[in-house]
């Protein structure tokens, strides 16, 4: 057993760590008199002395925690909904987790568990109703008894709250699924929509794909009105879940019922006329388009299912997938195997107990990001098998072929992207495909005996997507193009997030593609490859991040928290692009960096700050957010004294291994909902302290 502070939910990840660290670490040994030999940058001023000893301590520490086949492993955990997915699937197909496993499920939920009774839609929330209720249910499933006090004070949360049929659409069709809530009790999933012309802007070709991924395989349990055996348990949290007798509440009242707790993307009117209009049709709705519709659900479940070698896009739809097939193909069969046997991808264990994660990882993320913030030291020479391992781990996670039918069930071009984890998991990513060309090409670049196992046309065929994927407003989405209308998202069905039924542009995926863009065109190797075509490309880019800057001189960060990680983003993509560091743009971005400073040279970012759109302090400074802002003003060339008051922020907040202590949460998505990253706490350090040795050296 290890530990967890409960003061701060986010896991240090120790479980991993300890083991690595016990298997790898060896103490550094490298005297100041080695330095020349080794080829480690000399300086004779004192803080940049010391930036290199904190960089030196700092990656070897960082580096004991590699893997063989050289990614970095690391909690993607959060959420507090995914897990409940797992849990209610597992007991309706009867399948098994082991005890260790359910005994640290049990162990995260409690940990997590809130003062007031509840649990919150993630790790740093307030208790909501579509944590409470759904955890309250997975704990309940796992075997803990009605009369725990700990599920006493959960289910005293949910009878002042007015019972589970306040919890939002997402947890109602959980509890459908169970049978603790009537199918009646939730809005018309109308699975016949996936038969309405390809053309029209509602059609759910065009939604994003998370979107159109999840609302797949709930349309196809919808259509079946799929639920579990109704067993004395399930029998004893309809009683436990509502205010008044199960058997007394009119469901079809409560569809559009959500606690104040959970509301954060109310119905529009739209919404609600549709609403009615399909809940009236399901009392007369045509069996035979019914029928036409469930065969092509379960034909496109079962193309993701393969394509993405029954991994799925993510744990939302991989367990509802799974729950799809069970009821299709059934309990036997071999692709409910073939499911089991990736469900353990999404599982991970830290200090806090057993969690499902918000992915299958994030392993080529994490890993080119921790290949550049290592080349940007200079310290090549000192780690070149840590560099040639995760190089490696680039080489065999570069997707190399198209799906099946990908134009039948509305995938993009794949061929020479990469994802954000695994190649099995085989979705490649605007941002996730640039930071792989852009960290390919410098490994080549600086490392000139590492095998150059990605090809030229390799990295052709990444181009070749990055292109493909450029909006027509001159941004980057996430996945694919942006395939309707903003308006769209006035038929957002989720409450609780934002943003959720469109790819839309971010000054994240576009400053991406353009520094990748920038460096390919910079290579004498591909002179003639679509030179014209990315001159264009990077310029309507560059047009796209000016467009999206706020008049704070700051960008909005859409998939970490929050303006320092946004504006990070925005200045790189700038810069790269040709802007000059004295463009307007780029001036009012360090004002704005500048303005956040703390007293103690570091910044820090509440995760609120995503779901308010506006800049909000943590209550200290925070490592990643400080890093972030120094590695824009180092690119800025800044005022030297805000950037060395920030490394020396970093320096006194380093462990004496070399770690940094896990911080607050630094990842979102949809604006409402955070996730962790526990290597940003090292990476980021590390590429800050890096960039101000290099500086600092050649300046010297």
């Amino acid at each position: 057993e290890i530990d967890f502070d409960k003061e701060n939910p986010n896991s240090a990840d120790k479980v991993y760590r300890e083991y690595a660290i016990q298997k790898n670490y060896k103490p550094l040994n490298i005297d100041e008199n080695q330095y020349e030999k080794l080829k480690i940058p000399i300086c004779n001023e004192q803080l940049s002395s010391l930036v290199v000893k904190s960089t030196l301590n700092a990656i070897n520490y960082y580096s004991s925690l590699q893997v063989e086949d050289g990614h970095w492993p690391g909690d993607y955990g959060g959420p507090l909904f995914l897990l409940p997915g797992a849990v209610i699937t597992a007991y309706i197909t009867k399948f098994d987790f082991t005890e260790e496993q359910k005994y640290q499920m049990i162990k995260y939920l409690f940990n997590h568990q809130l003062s007031d009774g509840g649990w919150g839609t993630h790790i740093e929330n307030k208790s909501t109703m579509f944590g409470t209720v759904l955890n309250y249910i997975s704990l309940r499933l796992l075997g803990i008894q009605f009369n725990d006090q700990r599920i006493q004070n959960a289910y005293d949360f949910i009878q002042r709250e007015g019972g589970a049929m306040y919890a939002p659409s997402w947890a109602k069709f959980w509890l459908c699924v169970l049978g603790v809530m009537p199918w009646e009790g939730v809005n018309s999933l109308f699975p016949e929509l996936w038969l309405l012309p390809e053309c029209l802007p509602v059609h759910p070709s065009r939604y994003w794909c998370h979107c159109r991924m999840v609302y797949l395989p709930m349309s196809y349990v919808y259509a079946k009105k799929i639920v579990g055996e109704i067993s004395p348990l399930i029998k004893q949290l309809r009683n436990e879940l509502y205010v008044d007798k199960y058997e007394n509440i009119n469901f079809s009242k409560h569809r559009n019922s959500i606690s104040s707790l959970d509301l954060y993307s109310p119905q529009t009117s739209l919404l609600k006329i549709l609403n009615f209009l399909t809940n009236t049709y399901e009392h007369i709705y045509n069996r035979k388009l019914r029928n036409k519709a469930s065969e092509f659900l379960l034909s496109y479940i079962e193309a993701e299912d393969e394509h993405t070698n029954y991994i799925d896009i993510g744990p939302v739809n991989k367990f509802i997938n799974m729950l799809s097939v069970w009821y299709s193909k059934g309990r036997q069969s071999k692709q409910f195997e073939l499911h089991l046997n990736r469900v353990n991808d999404y599982l991970w264990l830290s200090e806090d107990g057993m969690k499902i994660q918000g992915y299958n990882g994030s392993q080529l993320w994490d890993t080119a990001f921790s290949i550049q913030a290592i080349l940007e030291t200079g310290l090549t020479d000192l780690y070149k098998n840590c560099l040639y391992s995760s190089y490696s781990y680039l080489d065999i996670s570069q997707v190399l072929e198209d799906v099946r039918d990908n134009v039948k069930y509305y995938r993009h071009i794949s061929k020479g992207g990469w994802p954000f984890s695994t190649r099995d998991h085989g979705w490649p990513i605007t941002d996730c495909t640039a930071e792989g060309v852009k960290t390919t090409l410098l490994v080549h670049e600086q490392l000139f005996n590492c095998p150059r196992t990605i090809t030229y046309d390799r990295l052709e065929y990444a181009i070749n997507f990055i292109l493909s994927t450029q909006n027509k407003d001159g941004g980057w989405a996430s996945y694919e193009l942006k395939r309707s209308d903003s308006w769209i998202e006035w038929l957002n069905p989720a409450e609780v997030f934002k943003g959720i039924m469109i790819d839309y542009s971010y000054v994240e995926c576009t400053s991406a593609c353009i520094q990748a863009l920038s460096k390919f065109r910079s290579k004498i190797h591909f002179p003639n490859h679509r030179r014209e075509e990315i001159n264009v490309a990077i310029d309507r880019g560059i047009e796209f991040i000016k467009k999206s800057q706020r008049s704070d001189g700051s960008w909005y960060g859409s998939w970490a928290v929050c303006f320092t990680y946004g504006t990070w983003f925005g200045i790189e993509g700038l810069i790269s692009g040709g802007e000059s560091i004295e463009s307007n743009e780029i001036k009012k971005a360090v004002e704005f960096l500048v303005s956040k400073q703390n007293f103690d040279g570091g910044w820090g970012e509440s995760y609120l700050s995503c779901v308010y759109k506006s800049y909000i302090n943590h209550k200290q400074s925070q490592v990643v957010n400080t890093a972030w802002a120094l590695l824009s003003l180092m690119s800025a060339k800044a005022d030297q004294i805000v950037i060395r008051k920030g490394i020396q922020f970093l320096i006194n907040k380093q462990s004496s291994n070399g770690d940094w202590n896990q911080q607050g949460i630094t990842g979102v998505f949809n604006g409402n909902c955070m996730i962790s990253y526990t290597n940003y706490r090292n990476i980021f350090p590390i590429w800050a302290l890096g960039r101000f040795i290099k500086n600092n050296y050649i300046r010297q």
